[in-house]
């Protein structure tokens, strides 16, 4: 299958995926026709969504068959309708890019398929969960996935550090309560000297010691990979590498949110019970 779920559901437009495929394709369903899960503004909720037409059926030649239907150098409108109401309907448009021979099979040809309009369009929603725990960033962030759903993969990278770095300094601010009197004198003058530098980097080898191990998976310090890796897209990616490995960034910037925001509503929670319980007491 060389469609994929995944492509259909979250790429924006002109975000290519990479294929290869015969020149003269004698079955075009090879392609591809997964189900996909989107939102049904019918039903009002996620609901699966499953092709409703054949490629070739909305080809430009009127005598198109799965036979006798070129991929490459193609345009192919996709109809998918809900399962669910029977009635909403999503559609791409998808075309078939040609750029190379294979180099491993002689009568392949490598090249991409991307998005060149989509109807409903690609939609900026963030998450109820997402944008709670992005509270004054959830601005940063829709103006991120703008400059995706564009191609914009540079753009998009700026905002998303600029986001890091903000939690970097949340944590730096909230420190201090995290920790007992022994711990505070001996961060106290590193903190103070940190919260003046605007070297990020300063600053998250300080917080990388204080964060919990959940968040450090096999000792990795997210903040630190995640905070390199949007910096080096800035200033060393094109467009195109920045979008590829633009849903992995999300991946790991909305875990980082999530937990460390959840993390701090529970510790003031609980921190408030106790005051009640000894106030009481």
């Amino acid at each position: 299958m060389i469609i994929t779920k995944q492509f259909l559901e979250s790429y924006p437009l002109y975000k290519k995926l990479l294929l290869e495929l015969p020149y003269h394709a004698d079955s075009i369903t090879d392609i591809g026709q997964p189900a996909i899960n989107m939102y049904c503004k019918v039903c009002k909720s996620v609901q699966t969504f499953n092709n409703n037409n054949n490629y070739w059926e909305v080809h430009a030649s009127n005598q198109s068959t799965a036979r006798n239907t070129d991929v490459w150098g193609s345009t192919f409108r996709v109809k998918y309708i809900c399962s669910s109401c029977n009635s909403y309907e999503f559609k791409f448009f998808l075309e078939f890019i040609k750029t190379g021979k294979s180099k491993s099979d002689e009568n392949n040809y490598i090249g991409y398929v991307w998005k060149i309009g989509q109807t409903p369009p690609w939609e900026i929603d963030i998450d109820q969960n997402l944008a709670k725990a992005l509270s004054e960033d959830a601005g940063l962030y829709k103006k991120g996935l703008v400059c995706e759903s564009q191609s914009y993969g540079i753009g998009s990278y700026a905002y998303f550090r600029r986001i890091t770095e903000n939690v970097i300094d949340e944590l730096l601010n909230s420190i201090t309560d995290l920790l007992d009197e022994e711990d505070k004198a001996r961060y106290q003058a590193a903190l103070e000297k940190v919260k003046k530098t605007r070297v990020t980097e300063e600053k998250i080898e300080l917080v990388q010691d204080l964060l919990p191990s959940s968040l450090q998976p096999d000792g990795f310090n997210p903040l630190k990979a995640l905070h390199s890796a949007l910096s080096d897209g800035i200033h060393d990616k094109t467009d195109e590498e920045c979008l590829d490995l633009a849903e992995t960034i999300k991946a790991i910037l909305t875990y980082l949110l999530e937990e460390i925001r959840s993390r701090s509503d529970k510790a003031k929670n609980f921190s408030d019970k106790m005051k009640k319980l000894l106030g009481k007491k």
